[in-house]
């Protein structure tokens, strides 16, 4: 009997045994490791994602490498060259339209591409930052005279007008964000600003009201006092930034930084500007574009860092090509041309003369269309006009000329107010010479508008006539510098 009993239990140790060397049968993984994208710079640094986040999905499709190769910055007061640039046709982008980089057609396996990097790479920026200290304990809202304004200790960071709700969520990001230094990218009038601590961007966490316009800008957190901060408490509208697409690009005349889902920044003429915000966005890991303010007058854009992914947005082309239809700032398209200067798409209703500092101004939302010194009675006469001609465009040629001139859904003006001083010419007795060793456009001898080369006159003649433009007026500061000059066609 116990015989028995003994080779029984040797049997059953022998088959439990036998089972245990057996090779486990894999377990195929949900989550496969993530294809590598083509590298978007020749030296795209990648880190890999933080083990939290879900599996992102390659895009089989990478999109062209971000130009940015330092240039020469444009010189204040130049003249931009028309860009050689077609507006995109209905339905068609030049870089989301026929078939992507490196894939054939009929191809079944598209080349697999590195993943972006987390948080910043060490792609050098273009330019010096222009960068000022901050601390966040400094931020303080005040009324003044001139309207609402942020200060930073003893600097006026913005002046938000009549606005108090816009300066207070301006100072809620900053103490949210706490930087140490702050950088502003597009010389005296920012087009987006960001801000760094000790050297190195603030990651933020939670989920953020992305691209949801009129949003309280409120960030859902958990975790207690160690959750990280959100940095757009006081934003009203969000965008994510796809790193793995954003680029530089020229748009109908004008600079944008864009990916492929959203245009995220508009330069206008400034490349040198573009470049250095792009570069940014890549050397810290932006990946997000805060708005205060109403998006189509923003107070302020700042660019941040979120530990949350970007989440895919569908539709990318058909949302790009709706926002390149509706940028508010474009090139002049001119005939025989292409894109010259700069366009500015205005409402008349919301022009109004404001204090700016110890000046007056004209202005719609935060673009300043004249300056009137002391003068608050001749801005307030120039903001009327504008209003009763319901001028939609205002219109910047640059260069030596400075040339001005407002422009009624895209025609020109055929009626000159009683409150501007008028000067007919011939545009057909245009052309550019020089006088006095300078060079200018004249009409049978008689100067009109100084010019800083032949060429530079060539444009300003072809821009003339394309509008039909034969009058000069000029609204004045009253006897002070400044106001603003425009053009009229009144032969019919």
């Amino acid at each position: 009997m116990r015989k028995l009993i003994a080779t029984s239990l040797g049997a059953i140790l022998t088959a439990n045994l036998a089972a245990a060397q057996q090779p486990l049968v894999p377990i195929p993984n949900p989550y496969p490791q993530q294809l590598p994208t083509r590298p978007l710079t020749p030296s795209p640094f990648p880190q890999s994602q933080p083990a939290s986040n879900p599996p992102v999905v390659p895009n089989p499709y990478p999109p062209q490498g971000f130009p940015l190769q330092p240039g020469a910055q444009p010189q204040p007061g130049s003249l931009q060259p028309a860009q050689p640039t077609a507006p995109p046709m209905p339905g068609r982008l030049p870089s989301l339209t026929g078939a992507p980089p490196n894939v054939t057609q009929g191809q079944a396996n598209p080349p697999a591409a590195k993943p972006a990097p987390a948080f910043g790479s060490q792609m050098p920026l273009p330019y010096a930052e222009q960068k000022f200290a901050l601390r966040a304990t400094d931020v303080a809202v005040r009324r003044t005279i001139s309207g609402w304004e942020v200060w930073t200790g003893q600097k006026v960071l913005r002046n938000t007008g009549e606005s108090e709700a816009s300066a207070q969520d301006l100072a809620r990001v900053l103490r949210e964000l706490r930087p140490t230094e702050w950088v502003a990218i597009g010389g005296a009038k920012p087009v987006v600003e960001y801000g760094l601590t000790n050297g190195r961007p603030a990651v933020t966490g939670g989920a953020v009201p992305e691209a949801k316009e009129g949003g309280t800008g409120e960030v859902l957190q958990s975790g207690g006092a160690s959750t990280p901060r959100a940095g757009a408490g006081g934003a009203k509208f969000v965008l994510p930034i796809d790193l793995r697409s954003t680029r530089v690009e020229p748009v109908r005349g004008v600079w944008v930084v864009r990916d492929d889902s959203n245009i995220l920044l508009n330069f206008g003429t400034d490349k040198g500007g573009a470049e250095q915000a792009g570069a940014a966005i890549q050397h810290y890991g932006f990946n997000r574009l805060g708005i205060v303010g109403p998006p189509t007058q923003p107070i302020m854009s700042y660019l941040f860092a979120s530990a949350d992914p970007v989440k895919a947005i569908s539709g990318g082309a058909m949302v790009v090509q709706s926002q390149i239809e509706g940028l508010t700032r474009t090139g002049i398209p001119v005939p025989g041309v292409g894109f010259t200067g700069e366009m500015i798409k205005i409402d008349p209703r919301g022009v109004e003369a404001r204090k700016d500092g110890l000046e007056w101004v004209v202005a719609f939302g935060p673009e300043v269309l004249g300056r009137f010194g002391p003068t608050e009675w001749a801005a307030r006469e120039a903001a009327r006009t504008i209003r009763d001609g319901r001028f939609t465009e205002f219109c910047k040629l640059g260069g030596v000329s400075g040339m001005t001139f407002f422009l009624v859904d895209g025609k020109p003006p055929t009626r000159v107010a009683l409150a501007s001083q008028g000067r007919n010419f011939d545009p057909a007795a245009l052309k550019t010479q020089q006088v006095n060793g300078r060079w200018a456009v004249t009409e049978s001898g008689r100067q009109l508008f100084e010019v800083g080369s032949a060429q530079e006159g060539e444009t300003v003649i072809r821009v003339l006539k394309a509008f039909g433009f034969d009058q000069s007026a000029h609204l004045s500061a009253g006897g002070a510098k400044g106001g603003i000059s425009f053009l009229v066609k009144n032969r019919r």
